[in-house]
């Protein structure tokens, strides 16, 4: 495959934006990077071709994974491999084969009822444990590989670890894969977010088994992921996913998918991994040039690390060169046209940063030219002062949230300074700060519970009137490093409402929300 094949992805045409379009849904230029929140990345060409091959027949699936599972081993060093629905459907067929292997009776019980626990780093927690407990296990965090001694080792299914986050963990990778062999504990290592490269420094330091995304960097399908390592647990691993009836049937691939995948990843292998980065550079160089036309925008050229494969750049200005804001900034470049997306989780106050991964040179013209104009063009007149009246509410509250489907009782203990809230946010089951600002009578409120793995994320944006608060919010969840908008809120939207605490012969207080 060549460059030019390489640079010029699906979404170069006029028809790739266009289908969108037909259904009311404005496309994005993609600088955020590999994010499954706007598509991961884009199949080459020739993924795309074989692809459409594969799906013009037909094959009896068990071949094709015998077949595909000896071209990865041959290609990747590993004993053996298998393509499956996406990596977080890799981390559950992993810990299914390490709890139930091929036998069937195991095969049918799942997922189990907390009978076997996955040992993870403490400092390594992921989003994407559900993937592990879907499979009946509990995950039990470690901060030593000496704290291994002190479990019962017949309870431990696996171990699994996050690839980004092994680098700077304080648990040695090294120690903990040396216990697991003596212990015969599997050991996982997730690198879904990295680009593959092999020989695998995990699999050859002890790993049991490895994890990739289809659909991130390698440019395969989207939906796809690769579980490699160990034969023996890869081949039980297939067997608790589909086409059998087992556990993972709903973790279904198809066999265009397979070849897709598998068909990227040679390609990756094969060179073009040098060819992504010579593209990714290429474009940093065209945003360099944009950016350093303008005097008083500093440059900072990123380079790639544990936790991202890939360089960035970033573009900074000082507030007393230009005033604008890097969170307008933002906002301003998503609903513009075209559509500029970036990163809601990199930006400071006067910087902002680009990823080049799914960026054609094309697109880098408009991005850079695109954030120049945004930053360089002169702000608007001042918006009017804010109200300067304000309700009070300092004090006891009653919240009801109403879900999509069921509902929750919590509560607000707040303390007010003029227009500024600040408080405790109570929860169903736990409780944590809260802080937001009152203006007339319209109440923004912010608040993270704790949670496990991730903090549990509020937003609730509300009207007082007649006594009573009424309005939306905005649910979510996020870690410390991952706490932008995009994260904050995905889970949608509910309709709250509040009283003061009172007491009355009910125990309790009751209102109506509207959505």
């Amino acid at each position: 495959m060549s460059l030019d094949d390489c640079d010029l992805a699906p979404h170069d045409s006029s028809a790739a934006g266009q289908v969108f379009r037909d259904l009311g849904v404005e496309p994005i230029i993609n600088c955020t990077g590999v994010r499954t929140s706007y598509g991961g990345c884009n199949p080459t060409r020739s993924v795309l071709a074989a692809m459409e091959a594969s799906g013009q027949g037909f094959v009896v699936l068990n071949e094709l994974a015998e077949a595909v599972g000896r071209k990865l081993a041959a290609l990747t060093g590993a004993e053996w491999g298998l393509v499956t629905a996406g990596s977080a459907a890799a981390v559950s067929q992993a810990v299914a084969a390490c709890v139930a292997g091929n036998d069937p009776e195991k095969m049918l019980k799942l997922p189990l009822r907390d009978e076997k626990m996955v040992v993870v780093a403490a400092d390594q927690r992921m989003a994407y444990e559900h993937a592990i407990r879907a499979v009946g296990c509990g995950v039990l965090p470690i901060g030593r590989a000496a704290d291994l001694d002190q479990l019962a080792t017949g309870k431990i299914a696996a171990i699994c670890l996050v690839a980004s986050d092994i680098p700077k963990s304080v648990l040695s990778f090294d120690q903990i894969a040396l216990r697991s062999k003596q212990l015969g504990i599997p050991l996982i290592v997730d690198g879904a977010g990295a680009a593959p490269t092999f020989p695998n420094v995990w699999l050859q330091n002890g790993a049991d088994l490895l994890i990739h995304s289809g659909g991130k960097y390698i440019s395969g399908p989207q939906s796809t992921g690769f579980l490699l390592g160990s034969e023996r647990l890869c081949r039980a691993a297939y067997l608790n996913g589909p086409p059998g009836q087992s556990f993972g049937r709903s973790m279904k691939v198809g066999k265009d998918e397979i070849i897709g995948a598998y068909v990227a990843l040679e390609q990756w292998v094969k060179g073009g991994a040098d060819r992504a980065m010579e593209r990714w550079r290429e474009c940093i160089l065209i945003m360099k040039r944009e950016f350093l036309s303008v005097p008083g925008l500093s440059v900072e050229e990123i380079e790639p690390d544990a936790a991202f494969c890939n360089p960035r750049i970033a573009v900074s200005w000082e507030v007393k060169t230009f005033s604008a804001n890097a969170d307008l900034i933002v906002k301003k470049l998503a609903s513009a046209r075209p559509r500029i997306v970036l990163h809601d989780c990199w930006q400071r106050p006067q910087r902002i940063v680009v990823d080049p991964t799914n960026l054609t040179k094309v697109e880098a013209v408009i991005v850079g030219r695109s954030i120049v104009h945004a930053i360089t063009e002169p702000p608007l007149a001042p918006a009017a002062p804010q109200e300067g009246a304000f309700e009070e509410l300092a004090g006891a509250w009653q919240v009801y949230i109403d879900f999509l489907h069921g509902s929750a009782v919590h509560a607000f203990m707040l303390r007010q300074d003029r227009q500024n809230i600040a408080g405790t946010h109570v929860g169903a089951e736990v409780s944590g700060k809260c802080r937001g600002n009152i203006i007339g009578s319209k109440l923004k409120l912010f608040s993270q519970l704790p949670g496990d793995p991730l903090g549990l994320d509020y937003e609730f944006e509300g009207t007082l009137r007649d006594g009573s608060l009424t309005g939306v919010v905005h649910l979510g969840a996020s870690a410390a490093k991952y706490s932008g908008v995009t994260f904050r809120r995905q889970f949608g939207q509910a309709s709250w409402c509040a009283k003061r605490t009172r007491t009355n012969h009910t125990g309790g207080v009751k209102c109506t929300s509207h959505r």
